[in-house]
């Protein structure tokens, strides 16, 4: 199988770890994602554990849950903004999909969770 460059970010073979993890475009998604809930962010070599900093040890089960929820919305506009690049001769703005996620976030933690009251300007 002949490997790829990544259109997204034009550096690096196109894989799944690449994609979510170690992109260019993607990396500028998850700094800013873990700049808007006040966490560092590590890359690890694996997705794996790049992925299992999304569940937080010291905090409660409604938290993970919130948080779970965050990863997989930001997996979801990622996948969806790929799809538009390569599909759709699209552009790919890691601000419009930071900002894409974080309204999606924003919207299911705001009408799931009982306790949450926040507006969307918090």
């Amino acid at each position: 199988m002949e490997s790829s460059v990544c259109s997204m970010c034009g550096e690096g073979e196109e894989t799944t770890f690449h994609l979510f993890c170690t992109c260019r475009v993607t990396w500028l998604v998850w700094s800013k994602c873990y700049e808007w809930v006040g966490k560092k962010i590590v890359v690890h070599q694996e997705s794996k554990m790049f992925f299992s900093q999304f569940r937080l040890i010291e905090e409660i089960i409604v938290v993970n849950r919130i948080w779970l929820c965050v990863w997989i919305t930001f997996i979801g506009e990622l996948w969806k903004y790929k799809n538009k690049e390569i599909f759709r001769n699209g552009r790919v703005d890691h601000l419009e999909i930071f900002s894409m996620a974080q309204l999606k976030v924003w919207s299911l933690v705001a009408s799931k969770v009982r306790l949450a009251c926040f507006s969307y300007s918090d």
